[in-house]
C-alpha cells in the first residue's frame, strides 16, 4: 500500500502528514499515530499488515531566511527539482537585533550560526547550501542524480567544475566586495574579525575581472554554464549575482560590455523555479 495526497489537499493536511513522517521512526508507529488523526484530510490506501511505504517521504526540516542568497539557492533548487512538499521550512528572522540564527538554541544545532541548515529525521544537521542541495538531489533520486547535479559521473564532474570556476573567479571576490562595502555595518558584529572595508575596492576589481572571463565563456551562445543542461551552478551564480549587485550596484554587469552574461541571467530568471521563488519572497 502507499500513502497518497488527496486530489486537492489543504495545506494543513499536508503539514500534518509531513510532521507525522518526521516524528514516526517506523511504519508501525506511523499506523498507530494516523489512527488518532482520523479527521484530518489524508488519504490512506490499503496497506499490508507487515509493511507501509510512502512514495514521497519527508527529506528534512530546512531552517531558512528566504530572500537571502544561500537560502534562496536551496529554495530555487527545491522548485526546479519539484520537491518543495518534501521539505518542511522553518523561517527565521536574521535581521533583528536578536537574530534567531544567533540564538543559543540554534547555535547548538549549527555552531556556524548561519542559514540554511537542514535537520534530518535522525537529528543530524547539514549546512552549506550546495551540500544541502547535493544531499537532497541524491535522496530524492535514489542516488541516481538529476540533471541539476548530473545523471552520470561525467555530468556531475562538469557541474562541479562550473561551481568551482564561478566561485573562485567571480563569486568569492563579489561577496567580499559587498560584505566589506555596503554590507559592512551589517556584518561587522555578526562576523567580527572578517570585515575590513579596505579590501572592498580590490575585491570589486577582482570580481570585474571574473565577470569579463564569464562573458567570454558565455559568448559562444550556450544557454547555460553546462551547455543545454541547467544546473545548480547556474542557480548559485544567478541568485548571488542578483542579490549582491542589488546591494552593491556598481558591480552590475553592463549591457555594452557583458551582453552575453546579461542574456544568460535573463534566461535563468525566466525559469519557473525563479518565478516561484520570487513570489514567495515578496
Amino acid at each position: 500500500g502507499r500513502l497518497a495526497w488527496p486530489r486537492s489537499p489543504g495545506k494543513k493536511a499536508r503539514q500534518v502528514t509531513l510532521r507525522l513522517l518526521m516524528a514516526c521512526s517506523s511504519a508501525a508507529a506511523l499506523r498507530r499515530t494516523l489512527s488518532s488523526f482520523a479527521t484530518s484530510r489524508l488519504s490512506l490506501r490499503a496497506a499490508s499488515h507487515r509493511h507501509l511505504s510512502y512514495s514521497g517521504s519527508l527529506l528534512g526540516t530546512l531552517y531558512s531566511s528566504p530572500g537571502t542568497p544561500s537560502p534562496d539557492t536551496v529554495h530555487f533548487y527545491l522548485e526546479e527539482a519539484g520537491i518543495t512538499e518534501r521539505v518542511l521550512v522553518e523561517k527565521m528572522s536574521i535581521l533583528s537585533r536578536s537574530p534567531a540564527n544567533r540564538s543559543e538554541e540554534f547555535l547548538k544545532m549549527n555552531p556556524m550560526g548561519e542559514v540554511p541548515a537542514l535537520r534530518l529525521a535522525d537529528g543530524k544537521v547539514l549546512t552549506e547550501s550546495l551540500v544541502i542541495c547535493r544531499y537532497l538531489d541524491a535522496q530524492h533520486t535514489g542516488g541516481a542524480g538529476s540533471p541539476l547535479y548530473g545523471e552520470s559521473a561525467a555530468e556531475r564532474a562538469e557541474t562541479d567544475i562550473w561551481v568551482a570556476r564561478t566561485e573562485t573567479k567571480y563569486l568569492t571576490p563579489l561577496i567580499w566586495a559587498a560584505r566589506c562595502g555596503p554590507l559592512a555595518k551589517f556584518f561587522e558584529n555578526r562576523t567580527p574579525g572578517y570585515i575590513h572595508t579596505v579590501i572592498s575596492d580590490p575585491m570589486g576589481e577582482a570580481a570585474k575581472t571574473g565577470l569579463i572571463w564569464l562573458e567570454a565563456q558565455l559568448a559562444d551562445g550556450r544557454p547555460f554554464l553546462c551547455g543545454e543542461r541547467f544546473t545548480i551552478a547556474d542557480i548559485r551564480l544567478v541568485v548571488n549575482y542578483k542579490f549582491l549587485t542589488n546591494v552593491h550596484k556598481p558591480m552590475r554587469a553592463q549591457a555594452d560590455e557583458q551582453p552575453a552574461f546579461l542574456k544568460y541571467v535573463e534566461r535563468v530568471a525566466a525559469r519557473d523555479g525563479a518565478a516561484a521563488l520570487a513570489s514567495k519572497t515578496k
